[in-house]
């Protein structure tokens, strides 16, 4: 229903939704988006009356009315821009600290974007609505693209006055010249370097069926119950499916909830029904489905225009508060490369602060006893001599590198990594892709596991075997015990239970969590073998695969053919690996419990 703050395009749009699923906050592309999938969900029937008519209204309007820019759309609000502009220019010019002067033009710019947005026209009308253009883009034009990088994608310390409207002063224009060439750099290679990714994610994924019903298992992650994520998920412990009327009724009660996920599902190939979820028609995935690949093409679409967007990007900050953005953020996430830009330091043990002083060269020395870490002079510790820290702790700003926290914090640590840092990547673009998509990818991504146990043999296994995480976790599952959570403390734990990896030793705070989120008991074994989990660059994953006819799909054909003979290795031509059954002419997807 209208209310005394609608506005037309409000009134429209719900004229073609039901009542239930009427807008009552501004209207944007997600906003209505999201009415749309809940109704789609919830009344297929419904959803295609109201798409239809939604169009021919859209249609009607953009032919009727359509949008003019005039100059005055562009023209800065100059009383505005100038308010937070000129003392911003003061103290620019009156500090030389490289630094400061970065931070300087970083906070200025986040003052300037809440002007951008609040500029009268069309122009932002249509940034708003998420109809065109980005907040940013529209910085430039109407206040001033206040800061930019160079080509190592530094910022230059120098604050930039004037709009694209205006025209750059000389010295500005001099200062943005690395940006427009990434940016032109950028624009040529937005076909092909997406186009890679997306031939490697395939190559990761392919064999990632729907291959049961149920795998069995109440293991799970812990999600917000304010996480639109835990939609069409199965809570872990009960199996209840989570229908938006389930997810408020727990945002009253708790403010976590244990949901499962492909990252957690123990079927012995593929995922299961249960652990993957509904699809967008609100059904569960058929058994045979290949998830992998609607994942891999759901992921690497949105990378060329996130290419494209490159030679727009604005939102450039100092240093320290750098995030993993668009297409080089997913890169450099997912490729590790050794000059990982902005690199944070992590504690390489646990332990105490004992003191952080200045380094000579720049810089800081952070000491934990004897042991000493070094933070360049681009970033600033996080830390003070008295704390305690684990392992994989961040002990000064920057980005962890991957491979770093798995070493230090894990599996499950280093998936979840992955998926946080993936969704921030998507999020900073303005998309909010299904979460489960990026569980796919990091399961694959972090799917191995190097024996480092002298005794691996008592398991079937030989020190330095690489081997699928997945079976290394069945084959030691198979022989835990139940123990309840009193009597488990010492222990080894014999099964992944919630972010606690197999072999773990069994500690209070550990019982006390898995109590939390509804364990009575737990899994324990008397030993498992030690192993170290193995992240490689995403275009090298498909290279682990222990099937050597799959690893022929991918490249460096000539190693994989003579490794496979000089270890008499065999291939499953009925497996769920899509390559193998075309390669031989043999029929596909039959596996040990069936046909998938």
């Amino acid at each position: 229903m209208a209310t005394k703050n609608t506005t037309i395009g409000r009134i429209l749009i719900n004229q073609t939704l039901p009542s239930a699923y009427h807008i009552t906050e501004t209207v944007t592309n997600k906003s209505l988006q999201t009415k749309l999938i809940e109704l789609a969900k919830n009344d297929p029937h419904r959803y295609v009356e109201a798409i239809g008519h939604l169009k021919r209204v859209g249609d009607a309007l953009a032919t009727d009315m359509g949008i003019t820019v005039g100059l005055d759309d562009i023209e800065p609000d100059y009383k505005k821009r100038d308010a937070v502009l000129e003392p911003a220019l003061v103290r620019v010019k009156q500090t030389k600290d490289v630094a400061k002067r970065r931070q300087i033009i970083a906070e200025t710019q986040e003052k300037l974007l809440q002007v951008a947005g609040e500029h009268p026209g069309q122009m932002t009308h249509m940034v708003r609505g998420g109809a065109r253009g980005k907040l940013p883009q529209l910085l430039r034009t109407v206040a001033s693209p206040v800061a930019t990088t160079n080509e190592q994608n530094e910022v230059v310390p120098w604050l930039i006055s004037k709009s694209y409207a205006e025209g750059l002063k000389p010295a500005d224009n001099w200062a943005t010249i690395g940006e427009a060439r990434r940016g032109h750099v950028a624009a040529a290679i937005s076909v092909s370097a997406p186009g890679e990714i997306s031939k490697i994610l395939v190559n990761n994924m392919s064999d990632q069926l729907i291959t049961v019903p149920d795998c069995g298992t109440h293991n799970g992650i812990i999600l917000s119950t304010s996480d639109p994520h835990i939609l069409d998920r199965y809570e872990a412990k009960t199996n209840m499916l989570i229908t938006p009327q389930v997810a408020n009724e727990l945002r009253r009660k708790q403010s976590t909830v244990l949901v499962r996920s492909p990252m957690t599902c123990e079927a012995s190939h593929g995922v299961c029904q249960r652990c993957y979820g509904l699809n967008t028609k609100g059904q569960l995935h058929s058994v045979g489905t290949n998830v992998g690949m609607i994942s891999a093409h759901a992921i690497t679409e949105p990378l060329t225009q996130m290419s494209l967007n490159a030679r727009h990007n604005t939102r450039t900050v100092v240093s320290e508060k750098a995030i993993l953005s668009g297409l080089e953020g997913f890169k450099q996430l997912t490729e590790i490369p050794q000059s990982f830009f902005n690199k944070a330091i992590l504690a390489s043990r646990d332990g105490e602060i004992t003191s952080v002083k200045k380094a000579p060269q720049g810089g800081h020395y952070v000491h934990m006893g004897e042991d000493e870490h070094y933070i360049p002079p681009n970033l600033s510790p996080m830390v003070k001599a008295g704390v305690t820290v684990h392992a994989g702790d961040v002990l000064s700003t920057g980005i962890p590198k991957p491979d770093e926290v798995l070493h230090h914090k894990g599996l499950d640590a280093g998936r979840n990594y992955i998926v946080q840092q993936l969704q921030g990547i998507y999020q900073g673009q303005g998309l909010d892709i299904d979460r489960r998509h990026l569980e796919l990818v990091a399961k694959t991504d972090l799917n191995y596991v190097k024996l480092t146990d002298p005794n691996s043999d008592k398991h079937g296994y030989i020190r330095g075997d690489i081997v699928d995480f997945n079976r290394f976790r069945a084959d030691i599952a198979a022989q835990a015990t139940h123990t309840p959570l009193a009597k488990a403390v010492g222990k080894t734990l014999g099964n992944n239970a919630l972010h606690y990896a197999i072999g773990a030793p069994i500690t209070k705070d550990m019982i006390a969590e898995l109590k939390e989120h509804g364990f009575e008991k737990v899994p324990t074994v008397d030993h498992v073998p030690t192993y170290e989990p193995i992240m490689k660059p995403l275009s090298r994953t498909p290279l682990l695969h222990p099937d050597w006819m799959a690893r022929l799909a991918h490249r460096n054909l000539k190693n994989v053919i003579l490794d496979a003979a000089a270890f008499g290795e065999s291939a499953e031509i009925h497996g769920t690996h899509p390559v193998l059954p075309f390669a031989w002419g043999e029929e596909f997807g039959r596996g040990p419990q069936g046909r998938y």
